[in-house]
Protein backbone atom coordinates (compact mmCIF):
# COMPACT_ATOMS: atom_id res chain seq x y z
CA UNK A 1 0.00 0.00 0.00
CA UNK A 2 1.10 3.55 -0.47
CA UNK A 3 1.58 3.83 3.33
CA UNK A 4 3.79 1.14 3.06
CA UNK A 5 6.23 2.95 0.78
CA UNK A 6 8.56 4.60 3.64
CA UNK A 7 9.11 1.69 5.57
CA UNK A 8 10.01 -0.30 2.16
CA UNK A 9 12.57 2.39 1.67
CA UNK A 10 14.20 2.13 4.66
CA UNK A 11 13.52 -1.66 5.10
CA UNK A 12 15.96 -1.88 1.92
CA UNK A 13 18.03 0.47 2.95
CA UNK A 14 17.02 3.38 0.04
CA UNK A 15 17.76 6.68 0.67
CA UNK A 16 14.86 7.96 -1.57
CA UNK A 17 13.07 7.39 -5.21
CA UNK A 18 12.56 9.69 -8.15
CA UNK A 19 9.26 9.14 -10.21
CA UNK A 20 9.07 10.69 -13.49
CA UNK A 21 6.18 11.92 -15.71
CA UNK A 22 7.51 12.57 -19.40
CA UNK A 23 4.86 14.52 -20.59
CA UNK A 24 1.67 11.31 -20.66
CA UNK A 25 0.30 9.57 -18.28
CA UNK A 26 2.18 7.44 -15.10
CA UNK A 27 0.55 4.99 -13.14
CA UNK A 28 3.59 5.18 -11.26
CA UNK A 29 3.07 9.28 -11.29
CA UNK A 30 -0.39 8.62 -10.57
CA UNK A 31 0.00 6.00 -7.46
CA UNK A 32 2.66 8.49 -5.55
CA UNK A 33 0.68 11.75 -5.91
CA UNK A 34 -2.92 10.61 -6.14
CA UNK A 35 -3.49 13.06 -9.19
CA UNK A 36 -3.13 12.75 -12.95
CA UNK A 37 -0.36 14.69 -13.72
CA UNK A 38 1.36 14.09 -17.06
CA UNK A 39 4.82 16.36 -16.65
CA UNK A 40 6.79 16.35 -13.44
CA UNK A 41 9.26 15.10 -11.15
CA UNK A 42 8.00 13.72 -7.53
CA UNK A 43 10.67 13.08 -5.02
CA UNK A 44 10.59 11.50 -1.91
CA UNK A 45 13.20 10.73 0.76
CA UNK A 46 13.29 7.86 3.17
CA UNK A 47 12.72 10.02 6.26
CA UNK A 48 8.80 10.91 4.47
CA UNK A 49 9.93 14.02 2.53
CA UNK A 50 8.23 14.95 -0.90
CA UNK A 51 9.09 17.27 -3.31
CA UNK A 52 7.25 17.64 -6.66
CA UNK A 53 8.11 20.00 -9.42
CA UNK A 54 5.66 20.44 -12.12
CA UNK A 55 3.80 21.59 -15.39
CA UNK A 56 2.89 25.34 -14.10
CA UNK A 57 -0.36 24.24 -16.18
CA UNK A 58 -0.89 21.40 -14.23
CA UNK A 59 -0.48 23.85 -10.65
CA UNK A 60 -3.80 22.79 -9.64
CA UNK A 61 -3.50 19.32 -9.53
CA UNK A 62 -0.01 19.85 -7.99
CA UNK A 63 -1.54 21.73 -4.72
CA UNK A 64 -3.85 18.50 -4.28
CA UNK A 65 -0.53 16.43 -3.92
CA UNK A 66 0.08 17.99 -0.84
CA UNK A 67 3.76 17.98 -0.31
CA UNK A 68 6.63 21.08 -1.16
CA UNK A 69 5.94 22.03 -5.05
CA UNK A 70 7.47 24.10 -7.48
CA UNK A 71 7.10 24.70 -10.85
CA UNK A 72 9.62 23.77 -13.95
CA UNK A 73 10.80 27.21 -13.93
CA UNK A 74 11.67 27.79 -10.85
CA UNK A 75 14.24 25.35 -11.39
CA UNK A 76 15.59 26.99 -14.54
CA UNK A 77 14.54 24.33 -17.18
CA UNK A 78 15.26 26.67 -20.02
CA UNK A 79 18.53 27.91 -19.04
CA UNK A 80 19.02 23.95 -18.59
CA UNK A 81 17.67 23.19 -21.82
CA UNK A 82 20.05 26.00 -23.55
CA UNK A 83 22.98 24.59 -21.69
CA UNK A 84 22.88 20.83 -21.73
CA UNK A 85 21.25 20.47 -25.05
CA UNK A 86 19.33 16.96 -25.05
CA UNK A 87 16.20 16.39 -22.91
CA UNK A 88 18.07 13.58 -20.70
CA UNK A 89 20.69 15.18 -20.06
CA UNK A 90 18.31 18.42 -18.81
CA UNK A 91 16.17 15.97 -17.05
CA UNK A 92 19.65 14.30 -15.33
CA UNK A 93 20.90 17.50 -13.98
CA UNK A 94 17.63 18.81 -12.68
CA UNK A 95 16.84 15.25 -10.79
CA UNK A 96 20.82 15.49 -9.26
CA UNK A 97 20.79 18.78 -8.32
CA UNK A 98 17.12 18.16 -6.73
CA UNK A 99 18.45 15.19 -4.90
CA UNK A 100 21.37 16.68 -3.82
CA UNK A 101 19.39 20.28 -2.49
CA UNK A 102 16.85 17.33 -0.89
CA UNK A 103 20.04 15.99 0.89
CA UNK A 104 18.76 12.52 -0.56
CA UNK A 105 21.71 10.06 -1.31
CA UNK A 106 23.07 6.29 -1.45
CA UNK A 107 20.61 3.79 -3.62
CA UNK A 108 18.09 5.75 -5.21
CA UNK A 109 15.08 4.00 -6.40
CA UNK A 110 14.54 5.87 -10.57
CA UNK A 111 10.75 4.79 -11.55
CA UNK A 112 8.15 5.83 -13.82
CA UNK A 113 7.67 4.93 -17.87
CA UNK A 114 10.28 6.56 -20.31
CA UNK A 115 12.63 4.96 -23.10
CA UNK A 116 15.60 2.97 -21.97
CA UNK A 117 17.75 5.14 -23.93
CA UNK A 118 16.27 8.12 -22.21
CA UNK A 119 16.81 6.58 -19.07
CA UNK A 120 20.22 5.62 -19.83
CA UNK A 121 21.78 8.95 -20.29
CA UNK A 122 19.32 10.38 -17.59
CA UNK A 123 20.75 8.34 -15.48
CA UNK A 124 24.54 9.30 -16.35
CA UNK A 125 23.41 13.10 -16.41
CA UNK A 126 22.56 11.88 -12.69
CA UNK A 127 25.66 11.04 -11.32
CA UNK A 128 27.66 13.44 -12.54
CA UNK A 129 26.07 16.01 -10.95
CA UNK A 130 25.79 13.93 -7.58
CA UNK A 131 28.31 11.12 -7.09
CA UNK A 132 26.92 10.15 -4.10
CA UNK A 133 24.07 8.49 -5.45
CA UNK A 134 23.69 5.19 -6.70
CA UNK A 135 20.46 3.49 -8.97
CA UNK A 136 18.82 1.27 -7.04
CA UNK A 137 18.31 -2.18 -8.90
CA UNK A 138 16.23 -4.03 -6.34
CA UNK A 139 13.80 -6.84 -8.10
CA UNK A 140 10.97 -5.92 -7.93
CA UNK A 141 11.31 -2.25 -7.42
CA UNK A 142 9.55 -1.15 -4.06
CA UNK A 143 6.62 0.53 -5.87
CA UNK A 144 5.77 -2.99 -7.48
CA UNK A 145 5.73 -4.26 -3.92
CA UNK A 146 3.69 -1.47 -2.62
CA UNK A 147 1.48 -1.79 -5.23
CA UNK A 148 0.32 -5.40 -4.79
CA UNK A 149 -1.75 -4.50 -1.92
CA UNK A 150 -4.70 -2.01 -1.94
CA UNK A 151 -5.47 0.36 0.88
CA UNK A 152 -9.87 1.45 1.18
CA UNK A 153 -9.64 3.97 -1.36
CA UNK A 154 -7.97 2.01 -3.82
CA UNK A 155 -10.22 -1.17 -3.18
CA UNK A 156 -13.40 1.47 -3.68
CA UNK A 157 -11.86 2.95 -7.04
CA UNK A 158 -11.85 -0.71 -8.73
CA UNK A 159 -14.73 -1.47 -7.11
CA UNK A 160 -16.42 1.68 -9.39
CA UNK A 161 -14.89 0.07 -12.15
CA UNK A 162 -16.05 -3.33 -11.21
CA UNK A 163 -19.36 -2.51 -11.24
CA UNK A 164 -19.17 -0.64 -14.88
CA UNK A 165 -17.43 -3.58 -16.00
CA UNK A 166 -20.61 -5.99 -14.63
CA UNK A 167 -23.27 -3.43 -16.39
CA UNK A 168 -21.09 -3.80 -19.47
CA UNK A 169 -21.13 -7.50 -19.70
CA UNK A 170 -25.16 -7.66 -18.63
CA UNK A 171 -25.78 -5.52 -21.28
CA UNK A 172 -24.18 -7.79 -23.87
CA UNK A 173 -25.63 -10.69 -22.64
CA UNK A 174 -28.77 -9.06 -22.98
CA UNK A 175 -28.19 -7.82 -26.30
CA UNK A 176 -27.18 -11.23 -27.37
CA UNK A 177 -30.55 -12.83 -26.08
CA UNK A 178 -32.62 -10.14 -27.95
CA UNK A 179 -31.30 -11.10 -30.89
CA UNK A 180 -33.24 -13.19 -33.86
CA UNK A 181 -31.52 -15.99 -35.67
CA UNK A 182 -31.43 -15.57 -39.34
CA UNK A 183 -29.71 -18.04 -41.85
CA UNK A 184 -26.97 -15.42 -42.03
CA UNK A 185 -26.18 -15.36 -38.35
CA UNK A 186 -28.55 -12.55 -35.93
CA UNK A 187 -30.11 -9.94 -36.64
CA UNK A 188 -31.29 -7.27 -34.30
CA UNK A 189 -34.30 -4.59 -35.01
CA UNK A 190 -34.65 -5.46 -38.83
CA UNK A 191 -30.91 -4.77 -39.70
CA UNK A 192 -28.57 -6.56 -41.20
CA UNK A 193 -26.49 -9.34 -39.21
CA UNK A 194 -24.92 -8.93 -36.09
CA UNK A 195 -21.08 -8.41 -36.37
CA UNK A 196 -18.57 -8.87 -33.33
CA UNK A 197 -17.57 -5.18 -34.05
CA UNK A 198 -21.37 -4.20 -33.10
CA UNK A 199 -20.72 -5.95 -29.54
CA UNK A 200 -17.68 -3.92 -28.99
CA UNK A 201 -19.49 -0.96 -29.82
CA UNK A 202 -22.02 -1.43 -27.31
CA UNK A 203 -19.16 -2.69 -24.55
CA UNK A 204 -17.65 0.57 -25.28
CA UNK A 205 -20.81 3.03 -24.78
CA UNK A 206 -21.49 1.01 -21.74
CA UNK A 207 -18.13 2.02 -20.10
CA UNK A 208 -19.27 5.37 -21.17
CA UNK A 209 -21.87 5.34 -19.14
CA UNK A 210 -20.05 4.39 -15.81
CA UNK A 211 -16.85 6.84 -16.28
CA UNK A 212 -14.74 4.20 -18.06
CA UNK A 213 -12.91 3.73 -21.27
CA UNK A 214 -10.50 0.72 -22.33
CA UNK A 215 -7.15 0.63 -21.78
CA UNK A 216 -6.01 -0.95 -25.31
CA UNK A 217 -8.65 -2.83 -26.72
CA UNK A 218 -11.48 -5.82 -25.10
CA UNK A 219 -10.89 -8.95 -26.56
CA UNK A 220 -14.55 -9.85 -28.26
CA UNK A 221 -13.63 -12.85 -30.64
CA UNK A 222 -15.33 -16.18 -31.80
CA UNK A 223 -14.52 -19.70 -33.02
CA UNK A 224 -10.82 -20.39 -33.73
CA UNK A 225 -9.69 -16.69 -32.75
CA UNK A 226 -11.20 -17.61 -29.15
CA UNK A 227 -8.70 -20.34 -29.10
CA UNK A 228 -5.85 -18.19 -29.26
CA UNK A 229 -6.05 -16.11 -25.84
CA UNK A 230 -5.08 -12.79 -26.90
CA UNK A 231 -6.59 -11.99 -30.53
CA UNK A 232 -8.45 -9.63 -30.11
CA UNK A 233 -11.11 -10.52 -32.79
CA UNK A 234 -12.22 -9.39 -36.09
CA UNK A 235 -15.28 -6.63 -35.94
CA UNK A 236 -16.36 -7.12 -39.15
CA UNK A 237 -16.93 -10.99 -38.39
CA UNK A 238 -20.90 -12.28 -38.39
CA UNK A 239 -21.67 -13.26 -34.95
CA UNK A 240 -22.06 -17.11 -35.37
CA UNK A 241 -24.33 -19.83 -33.95
CA UNK A 242 -23.09 -22.61 -32.29
CA UNK A 243 -19.54 -21.03 -31.59
CA UNK A 244 -17.43 -20.18 -28.73
CA UNK A 245 -17.74 -16.26 -28.02
CA UNK A 246 -15.10 -15.01 -25.47
CA UNK A 247 -15.26 -11.70 -24.22
CA UNK A 248 -12.38 -10.30 -22.21
CA UNK A 249 -13.42 -6.49 -21.06
CA UNK A 250 -10.54 -4.71 -18.73
CA UNK A 251 -11.65 -0.71 -18.41
CA UNK A 252 -10.18 1.68 -16.36
CA UNK A 253 -11.26 4.61 -15.32
CA UNK A 254 -11.58 7.59 -17.91
CA UNK A 255 -8.38 9.76 -18.35
CA UNK A 256 -5.89 7.04 -16.61
CA UNK A 257 -6.90 5.09 -12.93
CA UNK A 258 -8.08 1.93 -11.68
CA UNK A 259 -9.12 -1.19 -13.27
CA UNK A 260 -11.12 -3.95 -13.68
CA UNK A 261 -11.09 -7.33 -15.30
CA UNK A 262 -13.72 -9.61 -16.48
CA UNK A 263 -14.19 -12.96 -19.06
CA UNK A 264 -17.30 -14.81 -19.73
CA UNK A 265 -17.95 -17.42 -22.93
CA UNK A 266 -20.82 -17.66 -24.44
CA UNK A 267 -22.73 -19.61 -27.41
CA UNK A 268 -25.60 -18.38 -29.52
CA UNK A 269 -27.62 -21.65 -29.13
CA UNK A 270 -26.92 -24.92 -28.58
CA UNK A 271 -23.12 -25.74 -27.87
CA UNK A 272 -21.79 -28.91 -29.51
CA UNK A 273 -20.19 -31.77 -26.96
CA UNK A 274 -16.77 -31.15 -27.82
CA UNK A 275 -17.44 -27.65 -26.56
CA UNK A 276 -19.41 -28.26 -23.38
CA UNK A 277 -16.74 -30.73 -22.37
CA UNK A 278 -14.48 -28.30 -22.61
CA UNK A 279 -16.15 -25.42 -20.77
CA UNK A 280 -17.10 -28.03 -17.99
CA UNK A 281 -13.47 -28.78 -17.39
CA UNK A 282 -12.72 -24.68 -17.05
CA UNK A 283 -15.75 -24.25 -15.17
CA UNK A 284 -14.27 -26.75 -12.57
CA UNK A 285 -10.78 -25.52 -12.45
CA UNK A 286 -12.20 -21.88 -11.85
CA UNK A 287 -14.05 -22.94 -8.92
CA UNK A 288 -11.44 -25.03 -7.70
CA UNK A 289 -8.84 -21.96 -7.50
CA UNK A 290 -11.62 -20.02 -5.90
CA UNK A 291 -12.26 -22.56 -3.32
CA UNK A 292 -8.44 -22.18 -2.60
CA UNK A 293 -7.95 -18.73 -2.22
CA UNK A 294 -7.18 -17.60 1.58
CA UNK A 295 -5.14 -15.51 2.88
CA UNK A 296 -1.19 -17.32 3.45
CA UNK A 297 -1.58 -19.63 0.57
CA UNK A 298 1.10 -19.12 -2.30
CA UNK A 299 0.40 -17.95 -5.33
CA UNK A 300 1.53 -20.07 -7.22
CA UNK A 301 -0.13 -23.03 -5.19
CA UNK A 302 -3.88 -22.22 -6.28
CA UNK A 303 -1.92 -22.80 -9.73
CA UNK A 304 -0.60 -25.93 -9.14
CA UNK A 305 -4.54 -27.26 -8.41
CA UNK A 306 -5.18 -25.98 -11.49
CA UNK A 307 -2.91 -27.56 -13.60
CA UNK A 308 -3.60 -30.85 -11.60
CA UNK A 309 -7.23 -30.67 -12.34
CA UNK A 310 -6.65 -30.00 -16.42
CA UNK A 311 -3.45 -32.78 -16.57
CA UNK A 312 -6.29 -35.54 -14.55
CA UNK A 313 -8.41 -34.75 -17.82
CA UNK A 314 -5.93 -34.85 -20.24
CA UNK A 315 -5.06 -31.11 -21.06
CA UNK A 316 -1.46 -30.18 -21.84
CA UNK A 317 -0.52 -27.48 -19.96
CA UNK A 318 2.50 -25.16 -18.99
CA UNK A 319 3.80 -27.16 -16.20
CA UNK A 320 3.13 -30.13 -18.52
CA UNK A 321 4.48 -29.10 -21.55
CA UNK A 322 6.52 -26.38 -21.75
CA UNK A 323 5.69 -23.56 -24.05
CA UNK A 324 2.70 -25.25 -25.39
CA UNK A 325 -0.02 -23.49 -27.18
CA UNK A 326 -2.87 -26.06 -26.88
CA UNK A 327 -4.36 -27.02 -23.94
CA UNK A 328 -3.65 -24.75 -20.35
CA UNK A 329 -1.69 -21.78 -22.33
CA UNK A 330 -1.00 -19.42 -19.62
CA UNK A 331 -0.87 -18.36 -15.68
CA UNK A 332 -4.17 -18.40 -13.58
CA UNK A 333 -4.07 -14.51 -12.79
CA UNK A 334 -2.57 -11.57 -11.86
CA UNK A 335 -2.76 -8.09 -9.61
CA UNK A 336 -5.19 -5.72 -10.88
CA UNK A 337 -4.55 -2.05 -9.75
CA UNK A 338 -3.71 1.34 -11.62
CA UNK A 339 -2.78 -1.23 -14.55
CA UNK A 340 -4.50 -4.18 -15.75
CA UNK A 341 -1.53 -6.38 -15.25
CA UNK A 342 0.15 -5.84 -11.55
CA UNK A 343 2.18 -8.37 -9.16
CA UNK A 344 1.11 -10.71 -8.23
CA UNK A 345 1.25 -13.36 -10.47
CA UNK A 346 -0.53 -16.98 -10.25
CA UNK A 347 2.10 -18.87 -11.96
CA UNK A 348 5.24 -18.06 -13.07
CA UNK A 349 8.30 -20.17 -12.07
CA UNK A 350 9.20 -22.18 -8.48
CA UNK A 351 10.57 -18.90 -7.66
CA UNK A 352 7.37 -17.01 -6.94
CA UNK A 353 6.62 -17.93 -3.49
CA UNK A 354 4.38 -14.67 -2.67
CA UNK A 355 1.31 -16.01 -0.80
CA UNK A 356 -1.80 -14.21 -1.15
CA UNK A 357 -1.87 -10.95 1.55
CA UNK A 358 -5.30 -8.91 2.72
CA UNK A 359 -5.47 -6.23 0.07
CA UNK A 360 -4.76 -7.88 -3.08
CA UNK A 361 -6.69 -7.61 -5.82
CA UNK A 362 -6.64 -10.54 -8.09
CA UNK A 363 -7.93 -12.08 -11.39
CA UNK A 364 -8.75 -16.30 -11.59
CA UNK A 365 -9.16 -16.37 -14.96
CA UNK A 366 -8.35 -20.59 -15.95
CA UNK A 367 -9.26 -21.65 -19.70
CA UNK A 368 -8.31 -23.81 -22.67
CA UNK A 369 -7.43 -22.96 -26.15
CA UNK A 370 -7.56 -25.37 -29.25
CA UNK A 371 -7.57 -23.03 -31.97
CA UNK A 372 -7.24 -26.05 -34.88
CA UNK A 373 -10.29 -27.33 -33.49
CA UNK A 374 -12.09 -23.64 -33.37
CA UNK A 375 -12.32 -23.94 -29.41
CA UNK A 376 -11.20 -21.56 -27.03
CA UNK A 377 -12.97 -21.29 -23.38
CA UNK A 378 -11.92 -18.67 -20.74
CA UNK A 379 -13.90 -17.80 -17.68
CA UNK A 380 -12.56 -14.40 -15.95
CA UNK A 381 -13.48 -12.84 -12.35
CA UNK A 382 -11.74 -10.24 -10.14
CA UNK A 383 -11.97 -10.87 -6.58
CA UNK A 384 -10.28 -8.95 -3.23
CA UNK A 385 -8.88 -10.66 -0.65
CA UNK A 386 -10.90 -9.12 2.53
CA UNK A 387 -9.15 -8.18 6.19
CA UNK A 388 -10.31 -11.35 7.09
CA UNK A 389 -8.77 -13.25 4.37
CA UNK A 390 -11.55 -13.82 2.82
CA UNK A 391 -11.93 -13.46 -1.31
CA UNK A 392 -14.72 -11.24 -2.15
CA UNK A 393 -16.05 -11.95 -5.91
CA UNK A 394 -16.11 -8.13 -7.62
CA UNK A 395 -17.38 -9.59 -10.90
CA UNK A 396 -20.31 -11.44 -10.04
CA UNK A 397 -21.94 -12.02 -13.80
CA UNK A 398 -23.87 -15.10 -14.81
CA UNK A 399 -21.90 -18.16 -16.32
CA UNK A 400 -24.19 -19.63 -18.11
CA UNK A 401 -22.42 -20.57 -21.22
CA UNK A 402 -25.50 -20.87 -23.97
CA UNK A 403 -27.34 -18.33 -25.22
CA UNK A 404 -30.74 -18.83 -26.55
CA UNK A 405 -31.90 -15.48 -28.59
CA UNK A 406 -35.50 -15.14 -27.77
CA UNK A 407 -35.91 -11.90 -30.30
Amino acid sequence: MRKDLDRLMQQHGIGGMVVLAHDRYSPAFHYVTGQRLHYGVYFRGADGRAYLIHDPMERDQAALVGCEHAPFEQHGLTRLVDEEGSPPRVFGRLIGETLATLGIQGPVAFLGETGVGFAHQLLERVREVHADVEPDTTHPDILTVARMTKDADEIEAIRHAARGTVAAMQKLRHFLESLRPAADGFHADGSGPVTLGDLRRLLRAEFLEHGLAEDGESIVSQGRDAGVPHNRGNDVDPLRAGEPLLVDIFPGESGGGYHSDLTRTFCMGEANESLRRLYDDVRDAFDTAMESLAVGVSCRAVQEKVCDLFESRGHATVRSRQGTQEGYVHGLGHGVGLAVHEAPRLGGPPSNTQPLEPGMVVTIEPGLYYPARGLGVRIEDLVVVGPDGSPENLTPVPYDLEIHPHG
